[in-house]
């Protein structure tokens, strides 16, 4: 007999860890009202929230969850660190339904690693044994993850692109979900302000990651034609 599929406790898990940044809710993003993306709905997303948070260190924390007819979920967090760090981009998203799973995971380098190793040393070699755990269980590559996204992800970047969904894969990628953010959350707490000159360097690739993201985020259409243009541009401003 097969198992009965349900949805995972994305939010209960995540917030765990989350909560740890000191969260402090925003209701305003460059001057926007964002409330309404707290209960956002329309066509084919029958429900969905998506909450922005500031915190010490961090310019911002994004957590959203989407249901699209009650049979595909999507599940984001990101986090944006200030201007005067040096740490990179957390990164996860996973979209779950009974047929299968899509999953990306990764903390996006704000340095060109291969030109600045002891940056790669510093803030992603901690991710080696999270990443070995995670190889074994997703040991095949996503199909569906783009070049200029490869060109900016780093050594430590997991997806995996399977069906059918189970319960042991939903507890295999929440558990390397918060395994990544638990190592995101030291490496902030540890973190101090870089040198002004060495972070120059580092802003233009962290702007280029933003703005690749926004310009060919792959869920902007289909977001679009649930809510609209308006509500979907207010979305990736958010998001990225």
């Amino acid at each position: 007999m097969s198992e009965e599929f349900t949805f995972p406790a994305y939010e209960d898990r995540m917030m765990k860890v989350i909560d740890k940044f000191g969260l402090k809710k925003m209701e305003t993003y460059k001057g926007k009202d964002i409330t309404k993306l707290w209960d956002m709905k329309g066509g084919g997303l029958v429900w969905s929230y998506k909450y922005l948070y500031t915190a010490p260190k961090i310019e911002k924390i994004i957590f959203s969850v989407q249901s699209f007819r009650d049979k595909l979920m999507c599940y984001t967090t990101s986090i944006w660190p200030d201007d005067d760090y040096a740490f990179p981009i957390y990164s996860s998203f996973w979209a779950e339904s009974a047929k299968g799973s899509y999953m990306l995971i990764d903390l996006y380098p704000q340095a060109d690693c291969i030109v600045d190793l002891p940056y790669m040393e510093k803030y992603l070699t901690p991710l080696e044994d999270a990443y070995d755990k995670g190889l074994k269980n997703f040991h095949e590559r996503g199909t569906r993850d783009p070049d200029w996204w490869r060109a900016f992800s780093s050594p430590y970047a997991l997806t995996a692109d399977f069906g059918p969904s189970t319960n042991e894969t939903q507890e295999n990628i929440l558990s390397l979900a918060t395994d990544y953010l638990e190592i995101y959350y030291d490496l902030c707490e540890k973190d101090e302000p870089a040198d002004a000159a060495y972070l120059e360097r580092l802003h233009e690739r962290k702007q280029a990651i933003r703005q690749n993201l926004k310009d060919k985020d792959p869920g902007g259409l289909m977001l679009e034609n649930s809510v609209g243009h308006e509500l979907t541009e207010l979305t990736l401003e958010v998001l990225f």
